[in-house]
């Protein structure tokens, strides 16, 4: 039972003690086993508190830890070592070997009609001190390819099939060249977007936020308010991995150390296309320049200007260097053993690592999850041990 969050747990916790307050007893308890259910959950629920999850929260949020980087390492330790003080039982760090993905470098300039050399950057503001951190990193896209090219730009609205279907009605061929699409509008995964212009026969892909969805047109923005502002960038990887989930190396297997890798070029979940991501900054001079027939009014954007299809003034140089190798990735496991049936295990995760800092994903979840561990582990130290293994 993976959880995005484990404030989930927490959650569910206090929704059954109001749900059952008023009743005798809990469905699915004999009348005594209830009371004593109702008063160990009154018991863990006094054990939580918001400050320490805020202290918590903020030493994962100190740096960017992607994964894979010496950071995020750190921090496995760290959570480890924070276990075996709240008492989780059998804290192990183990090593699982998995291909990783990591910028080098990323560039992108419309060298035709105008010059313009996209920042790929997102502003700092005084508002927030960590956006000055010099770890964060520029823009970049999570297991794209490696490549260098110059090509014209074509606008391909959500980068769905039909979005592709109605630039040919238009007499528009996106083979070989660059399309720019917008990040949700309507939604779809940005890995489905970048396999739709693979086969298309797209030579990159790049996904901006545009302000109709995320920034200005929905409301105030950051610093004011929780939109995306003009430099916003939303990372994330492009792998196919609603094809074949996991290391997309090991499919169906552990990445463990020693265990036998695909080629790459064997990984069904890989892509086989340039990508990078843009903010609506970046996007909007190369928007402005383009050619061709109008877009159709459900593809006009958040932007003060006339979208349009494209396909031939607008060019663009595009240059990528990824590290994407295999890596060691540690994940740190603990539990509770059982007192009556230790072989039956309730499964309790949350992920660590962040595409920068992860003030929302994950590290509210991973924040909570160590709060969560020692109340548990205070309980067991009062001699309160579960029925099943909980396994974090």
């Amino acid at each position: 039972m993976p959880l995005k969050s484990a404030r989930a747990l927490l959650v569910c916790i206090a929704l059954l003690s109001v749900a059952v307050g008023a009743q005798d007893s809990i469905r699915g308890f004999s009348a005594e086993a209830g009371r004593h259910e109702m008063q160990v959950e009154k018991q863990f629920k006094a054990i939580p508190s918001p400050a320490e999850e805020r202290r918590q929260h903020r030493i994962f949020t100190s740096e960017p830890h992607p994964a894979g980087s010496k950071r995020n390492n750190e921090l496995a330790k760290y959570v480890a070592d924070e276990w075996r003080k709240q008492g989780i039982e059998d804290v192990v760090i183990r090593q699982y070997d998995v291909y990783s993905t990591d910028p080098k470098s990323t560039s992108l300039e419309m060298i035709a009609p105008v010059s313009y050399k996209a920042t790929l950057r997102e502003a700092a503001y005084k508002e927030d001190p960590d956006t000055s951190n010099p770890g964060i990193s520029s823009a970049w896209t999570g297991m794209s390819t490696s490549g260098d090219i110059t090509a014209s730009l074509v606008y391909a609205h959500s980068g769905n099939p039909e979005d592709y279907e109605l630039l040919r009605k238009n007499g528009i061929d996106v083979k070989g060249k660059i399309v720019i699409v917008r990040y949700s509008n309507p939604y779809s995964y940005r890995g489905f977007k970048a396999l739709t212009a693979q086969r298309e026969g797209a030579a990159a892909i790049l996904i901006y936020s545009d302000p109709a969805e995320d920034g200005f047109k929905k409301g105030k923005v950051f610093p004011d308010g929780p939109w995306g502002p003009e430099t916003h960038i939303q990372r994330g990887a492009i792998t196919y991995d609603f094809m074949v989930p996991g290391d997309p190396l090991t499919p169906g297997w552990a990445s463990v150390p020693g265990a036998r890798h695909l080629s790459p070029e064997e990984a069904t979940s890989l892509p086989k296309i340039m990508a990078l991501r843009l903010s609506w900054a970046d996007a909007k001079p190369l928007l402005d320049n383009m050619d061709g027939p109008d877009a159709p009014e459900d593809w006009q954007g958040g932007l003060p200007i006339k979208y349009r299809l494209g396909g031939e003034r607008v060019k663009l140089h595009l240059k990528i260097e990824m590290d994407n190798s295999i890596k060691p990735y540690y994940v740190v496991e603990g539990r509770i053993r059982g007192a009556e049936l230790p072989d039956q295990w309730v499964v309790l995760g949350n992920h660590r690592d962040a595409w920068v800092f992860g003030g929302v994903d994950p590290s509210s979840g991973t924040a909570s999850m160590l709060e969560m561990t020692r109340a548990f582990g205070t309980l067991l130290k009062q001699g309160v041990r579960p029925r099943r293994t909980i396994l974090f």
